[in-house]
C-alpha cells in the first residue's frame, strides 16, 4: 500500500478461508468482497466493475511490488498506443521466472540493449497495468478460459484492437503456482484453453499443427509413472482426438 498512495484498492476473494475478514478488519478503507471461485478471469472482471481510475493495476495475491515498479510501468503506459504493460517476474530466489522460450528472448533483449521496455506478444496475468480507455474498448478477460491462457487471449485482444502490450524492465516477486493443486483437471484445462485460442485467432494450418503436436505429446505421456500426469494426458488425448473443446473439466467452481 505504501507504494500506491491515493490508489483505489479493491480485493476480490475467490476462495480463501478467513482472509477477507482479516483484510476488512485491518484495512477498512479497502473495498473487499467475495465471489465464487469460477476462474481468474471472472474474479478479475468482478473487480473491474468497481474500478474507476484511468489506469488499473491487477495483481495476483502472490505478487510483491518493489518501490520502482509502478512508476516504471506508468511511464511506459503513458505512451500513445500502449494499452497494457507488465513487469519482469522474479521467483522467491530472485531469479527470473521461466515463462517459455519467447520470454527468455525478451529478457535477453532487454538486458543486452538496456531497454526500458519491449513490445511483446502477451503479458503474464500475474501483474498487469492497463488503461481503462482500452478496457472499455475490448472488455474484460474471457471467463470461458477457466485456468491458464486467459492472459494470453486478453493480450491478443488488446493488440487486435490496436493497443501495444509492452514488457517493462522493472521487477516484481511472484511466488507463482503456490495455489495450484496437483490435480489433472488443471493440466487438461490448460491444453483446452490453449487450443481454443488457436481456434479463435490462428489459421487452419496452425490449428492442425497445434493439434498434431498435442496428440503426439499425449501419446507419449499416457503411460507416465505419475498418476496425475497419466490421467491428465489420457483425457487430453481423447479431447483432441474427439475435437471436444467446448466443455471445461471444471464444474461451477475450481474448488
Amino acid at each position: 500500500m505504501s507504494f500506491l498512495p491515493g490508489a483505489q484498492l479493491i480485493v476480490v476473494d475467490s476462495g480463501s478461508d478467513d482472509s477477507l475478514e482479516l483484510i476488512r478488519a485491518k484495512f477498512p478503507d479497502i473495498e473487499a468482497f467475495r465471489v465464487v471461485n469460477h476462474s481468474m478471469a471472472n474474479t478479475l472482471n468482478e473487480g473491474l466493475k468497481r474500478a474507476n481510475r484511468p489506469n488499473i493495476l491487477q495483481m495476483n495475491a502472490d505478487v510483491y511490488l518493489e518501490e520502482k515498479t509502478v512508476p516504471s510501468l506508468l511511464a511506459v503506459l503513458s505512451q500513445k498506443n500502449v494499452g497494457m504493460v507488465g513487469p519482469l517476474c522474479k521467483n522467491a530466489q530472485g531469479k527470473l521466472q521461466n515463462q517459455g522460450f519467447l520470454y527468455k528472448r525478451y529478457f535477453s533483449i532487454l538486458k543486452r540493449m538496456s531497454l526500458k521496455s519491449i513490445s511483446v506478444n502477451w503479458l503474464s496475468g500475474a501483474c498487469m497495468l492497463f488503461k481503462s480507455e482500452a478496457l472499455k474498448q475490448i472488455g474484460g478477460m474471457n471467463s470461458s478460459l477457466r485456468f491458464y491462457n486467459e492472459d494470453i487471449e486478453w493480450s491478443w485482444r488488446f493488440q487486435k484492437a490496436g493497443w501495444q502490450c509492452r514488457l517493462v524492465n522493472t521487477c516484481v516477486t511472484h511466488l507463482g503456482g503456490s495455489s495450484t493443486p496437483k490435480n489433472p483437471k488443471f493440466i487438461i484445462e490448460g491444453y483446452r484453453g490453449g487450443y481454443l485460442i488457436s481456434r479463435w485467432y490462428k489459421p487452419k494450418i496452425y490449428q492442425w499443427l497445434h493439434k498434431q503436436v498435442v496428440l503426439f505429446e499425449a501419446r507419449q505421456k499416457r503411460n507416465h509413472p505419475d498418476l496425475v500426469i497419466r490421467e491428465a494426458y489420457q483425457e487430453i488425448y481423447l479431447m483432441f482426438q474427439q475435437n471436444n473443446f467446448d466443455d471445461s473439466p471444471f464444474d461451477k467452481t475450481l474448488n
